[in-house]
């Protein structure tokens, strides 16, 4: 890491990740446990919103009144701006928080900015029993389960928080269902909701995989946009070249245009043409073509149907 730091290799706006481990593999995480199930296994996508409620609320429910629940939520707008919401309920109080993140922040970064924010938030309490992180966001919660591969700044945090907290009291990391009417879910994702449009404070450092996230979505905006030359009328990539045509026609035109002609061939690397079949003096590459025909190459982007006449007039379509 030293090295690359002095080759300027390492970019402040990216976020380092460490390769050591913040817990002690023989110690572990004492006291933390890790649920990316409810009691009853089911599966979302084939159970329906109340079932998923109920069962769900059957476990909150289940939960000691003593203990604290901490919902957390993660959410990103449309202009890319995140947010954090968390929703805590204390034997004594409620509180809710929500939070601004850095602009492209993944929503994933955001739930465990929240799960963080959530455990800072407790640190002071006193006279509770466990601690129930109740967060909907399942990929979290197996993120930090895998605390020994955890290099993430935002990770590391989190589970320090946990080692702190799990040497005198429980702690539970929950799965639950979102966008099932849970008030503490519900609540929390408004708050994250709201963080959105909170005043950025600072411009704290991404992640790789942020960077390399919005990268590749500008790769793909600049990619949808059609060709602005006039000899592609075509609505978007990916189709075929727009001309009133068979689809033999607009091959012969690519195929031309590109020098790719279906007479070429190949020796010791270089390309080899039959002999013209209009003159039958020179080998009929797409120059030759176009000089034996006394076409220009523009001739086949201004007026392509009139080019593709010619190569059938002079013999030269079944080359092409």
């Amino acid at each position: 890491m030293s090295i690359a730091t002095e080759l300027n290799l390492i970019s402040r706006e990216v976020e380092c990740h460490s390769l050591k481990n913040c817990i002690n593999p023989s110690e572990g995480l004492l006291g933390v446990f890790f649920h990316t199930e409810l009691q009853q296994a089911v599966n979302k996508a084939d159970t329906v919103p109340a079932l998923m409620k109920q069962i769900a609320l059957q476990l909150i429910n289940e939960i000691p009144g003593v203990d604290i629940q901490i919902y957390t939520d993660g959410s990103k707008n449309e202009e890319n701006q995140s947010g954090s919401g968390i929703y805590i309920k204390t034997p004594r109080e409620v509180r809710n928080i929500k939070l601004r993140n850095p602009d492209n922040c993944s929503v994933f970064r955001s739930e465990l900015l929240a799960i963080k924010a959530g455990l800072e938030a407790i640190l002071n309490e006193n006279n509770y029993g466990a601690v129930w992180i109740l967060s909907d966001s399942r990929s979290s919660i197996q993120h930090l389960k895998d605390w020994n591969n955890v290099g993430d700044r935002t990770g590391i945090s989190i589970l320090k928080l946990l080692r702190h907290i799990g040497v005198d009291h429980e702690v539970h990391l929950q799965w639950i269902p979102s966008h099932v009417d849970i008030y503490g879910n519900e609540v929390a994702d408004n708050l994250a909701k709201q963080g959105t449009a909170e005043p950025l404070c600072s411009t704290p450092s991404l992640t790789f995989d942020e960077i390399y996230s919005i990268r590749k979505n500008k790769d793909l905006k600049t990619w949808r946009v059609p060709p602005s030359h006039d000899w592609y009328k075509r609505s978007s990539p990916g189709g075929s070249i727009g001309l009133a045509c068979d689809r033999a026609g607009q091959t012969a035109l690519s195929r031309f245009v590109s020098g790719h002609l279906r007479s070429c061939s190949f020796s010791h690397g270089n390309k080899v043409f039959p002999d013209c079949a209009k003159c039958g003096v020179a080998s009929a590459s797409p120059e030759h073509i176009l000089s034996c025909l006394r076409l220009s190459r523009e001739t086949f982007e201004t007026d392509p149907l009139l080019a593709l006449d010619f190569l059938r007039v002079s013999g030269l379509m079944d080359g092409v």
